[in-house]
């Protein structure tokens, strides 16, 4: 069984069409294997994390097989791509390719890459996904005292600024 841990996303792999908000039937949740995954993938870009910032700190466990495409390794040349995929910031170029993927493997529910930011495992998870695969261990908000020191800590050794 694997946990993620999963604060919102960073729209990497989204394959909401667009222009953005015309597809609310399309949905995707970004997770990581580890906590400063999470956070390097989610908050690496702004370069901070703030704990009123009304994020949430989600864990689950995988309770039965996922089918996600992965590009970690060699995987990735099986559907035809590169590890530069998983770590472009051309976002337009990876949401491109998400929507392709969602459109042609309707029994794939996911991705699964290195994260450019940590190095840890990622998953992009869309809503094909059976939710009944997942049980969800504890849902805090960010700042909460529960967790808000762990996402802290994390925040820190990704040498992001704390606030």
């Amino acid at each position: 069984m694997h946990r993620f841990y999963g604060p919102l996303p960073s729209l990497r792999f989204d394959h909401h069409l667009p222009p953005a908000g015309l597809s609310p039937d399309r949905s995707v949740w970004y997770a990581s294997t580890s906590l400063v995954g999470a956070v390097a993938e989610s908050f690496g870009n702004l370069g901070f994390v703030d704990h009123a910032c009304g994020r949430r700190v989600v864990v689950v466990q995988v309770s039965r097989p996922l089918s996600v495409v992965d590009l970690v390794g060699v995987s990735a040349r099986r559907v035809g791509l590169t590890q530069e995929v998983s770590g472009s910031t051309d976002y337009a170029k990876t949401q491109e390719w998400a929507r392709a993927f969602y459109d042609q493997y309707s029994t794939l529910v996911g991705i699964r890459w290195r994260g450019r930011q940590s190095g840890s495992i990622c998953f992009v998870l869309h809503d094909r996904a059976p939710m009944t695969h997942l049980a969800l261990v504890s849902d805090h908000d960010l700042g909460d005292p529960r967790v808000w020191p762990r996402v802290a800590k994390a925040a820190r050794t990704c040498s992001l600024r704390v606030i």
